[in-house]
Parts: structure tokens; sequence; C-alpha cells
């Protein structure tokens, strides 16, 4: 049951500062990144970074490519796994699910503000197939536990199951491994507990039902296997030695792509860049910049592209059903 808190004072005083928070948190985040950005613009040439770009191996682009299409795959899992646990009247088809979802977090990758670009996209969707904004709420907030389930599940592994010899992000290799576990563990719990009996929790003032510990741990395999793909994509266009480790690199991404959602910029643009280039410590080479722009384009451009193509198929699709109905009855 998804039920809206509609008393302010319900909120408490947490959610009161989060309306400040956020903005200033999200100011705070551009500029930082506008002045590392900046620093980097100026240490380097047009010229250099243009040549950067002609210079990648093709064969970088393309695992680049294959990478973002397994991605895509994740991605429409999200909602998929969502609708088996959001019961609605008539009830939304995997397929519908899939191409929703697709769709929706590109538009939420490449755009920012999820909320509105994504759920927006979900709504019009969804709504086309009979489900109300309550329904569409709860996919959302399905979508954004599959999302952190994930980034908790990768960043738990990476600490863990690190090779020995990396320089340790806490100071000490046990410290790194013993926040990894801790990082698994809660996730075991989580599944564990929604696996005793049907639970619920609040989000942005929404009650939600969470689901059973089979569709948890799918949720949990889709996040991360969203975060994985992504990583390797950019991973595959930086340059050899700009990553000095997996553990550092792929922390420094998941920084990056939370800093990114934080700062609402559209697909967290200029953060994340800031962010990575910052915690690789790699600002001032040229070919860094090829690869974060290749990424953006791969990554971002190209799926907004076919997202926009198939958002205009489904709206397509959906006249030419309902001209049908239309003209059934007549």
């Amino acid at each position: 049951m998804l039920k809206r808190v509609d008393d302010e004072s319900e909120l408490g005083l947490g959610g009161r500062l989060m309306r400040w928070v956020g903005p200033l948190v999200a100011i705070g985040l551009i500029a930082a990144a506008s002045y590392v950005l900046w620093d980097m613009v100026t240490s380097m040439s047009l010229f250099d970074v243009t040549r950067a770009i002609t210079e990648m191996p093709p064969w970088r682009i393309a695992a680049a490519f294959a990478a973002t299409a397994l991605g895509m795959v994740a991605l429409a899992g999200y909602d998929m796994l969502a609708v088996k646990v959001v019961r609605s009247s008539p009830p939304l088809s995997l397929r519908r699910a899939a191409v929703t979802s697709l769709i929706a977090n590109i538009f939420a990758n490449a755009l920012g503000l999820p909320l509105l670009s994504g759920g927006s996209a979900r709504y019009r969707i969804y709504s086309l197939g009979g489900a109300g904004l309550s329904v569409v709420g709860r996919i959302i907030a399905m979508s954004w536990v599959t999302m952190w389930s994930g980034i908790l599940l990768v960043l738990g592994l990476s600490l863990a199951l690190g090779p020995p010899g990396e320089t340790p992000l806490l100071g000490h290799e046990a410290a790194d491994r013993a926040l990894g576990v801790v990082l698994i563990l809660l996730l075991a719990g989580f599944i564990g507990w929604v696996g005793v009996k049907r639970r619920a929790i609040r989000l942005g003032g929404w009650a939600v039902r969470l689901p059973g510990p089979a569709i948890a741990g799918g949720m949990v395999a889709a996040g991360a296997v969203d975060l994985l793909t992504a990583a390797t994509a950019l991973w595959l266009l930086l340059p050899e030695g700009a990553a000095p480790d997996l553990v550092r690199y792929i922390v420094t991404y998941t920084v990056g792509l939370v800093a990114g959602i934080a700062s609402n910029t559209p697909g967290g643009i200029g953060v994340f860049e800031a962010a990575v280039v910052t915690g690789l410590d790699v600002a001032d080479r040229p070919d860094v910049a090829a690869g974060l722009i290749l990424f953006r384009l791969i990554y971002c451009i190209v799926p907004l592209i076919a997202a926009i193509v198939l958002m205009a198929v489904v709206e397509w699709v959906e006249r030419r059903r309902l001209a049908r109905r239309l003209g059934d009855r007549i």
C-alpha cells in the first residue's frame, strides 16, 4: 500500500532540514566542480584533447559500447522486478515495464533530476497502460532501492575482496576489508529482514512495501550490474595508468556517481568528471579528458537519442491502439 504523508509536521525536523541541506549541497558540489574543471581546462590545450580522441583505439570504443549495451539490459530489469512487487489493476506487462524502465532510466542518467525526467516518462507510459500515480510512485521507489543496493554491493565487494598490496582507502588494508564486510552484511541482513515478513519503509513521505527475498536479491544484482557496466565503459576509455588500482577506481567512480546525483546537474555533468579526476589525481592529462568526453557520448548521448526514438515509437503505437479501439466502438 502507498500512503502519502500530507501533514508537514509528520516529516519531523530531519525532513524539514533536508529541504535546505539538499540545495546547499548541490550548490557546494557545483562550485567545487567548477573550480576543478576550470583548473583542468586551463592546464591543457584543445588540440591535445582532440588528438587523444582521434587516437583512441577502436577496440576500446567498441568495448565501451558493448559494456553500455549490457548496462542497458540491467536498467530494463529495474522495473521488471518492481512490477512483480507492485500490483496494479490492470496488471502491467513485463514488456511494458522493460521498455519504460529503459527509457526512464536513460532520461534520468542523461538529463538529471530523476524524479522529473525519469518519473515523467514512467508516469506517461504506465498511465497509458492503466496505472495510477500511486503505482508509478511505488515503482520509482523500487528503482531507487535497486540502484542503492547495487552501489552498496559493489563497494562492499571491492573493499572486502580487493587484491592485497593496493593502497588502502582508509589508511589500513584491514579497515578497508572490515568496511566491505559490513556493507555486504548490511545487504544480506536487508534480504533476510524482508524475508521474515512483508515490510514497508518511508521514502520522501510515502509508505512503500518492500519485496520478498528472491526479488530483493534480483534488485541487488541488477543495480550492481548497472554500476559495474558503466564503470567498465569508462575504464575502457581511460588511458593505461590513469586508475592506480581497481578498488580506488571503483570507489572513485561511485563517489562521482553519487555526487552527480546530489548536484542535480544534467547527468551529473561537471560534478562527476571533477570527482573522477580528483579521486584519480589525473586532472592535468588530456587523454583522461578525451576518455571522459567519449564516455559522455557513448554512455549518455547515444542512449538518450535511442530513448527519445523509443519514446516516440511507444507514443505512436499507443495512439494507433487507441484509434483502433475508438474505431471498433463506432
